[in-house]
């Protein structure tokens, strides 16, 4: 058996960085099915597991630390 390859995802409800199973659909944090492997520009979240302090998309600049304001 092989282990499948991992993608980091984020939570949209709880702003939780971690790596997952490509199909994984819900959060490990708050249970929610949210989770997105990209933000919405279409740049991967790989670069997010690392970085500390506040977190902003190398490619738009959207701030991707903490929750979203939709859920706030």
């Amino acid at each position: 058996m092989t282990s499948a390859t991992k993608v980091t995802k984020r939570c949209e409800t709880c702003g939780q960085f971690r790596a997952y199973d490509p199909d994984d659909r819900f959060c490990l944090a708050c249970g929610n099915d949210s989770l997105a492997a990209e933000c919405s520009c279409g740049r991967n979240y790989d670069y997010a597991l690392g970085e500390e302090g506040d977190l902003h998309c190398p490619r738009c600049g959207r701030s991707v630390r903490g929750r979203s304001s939709e859920f706030e």
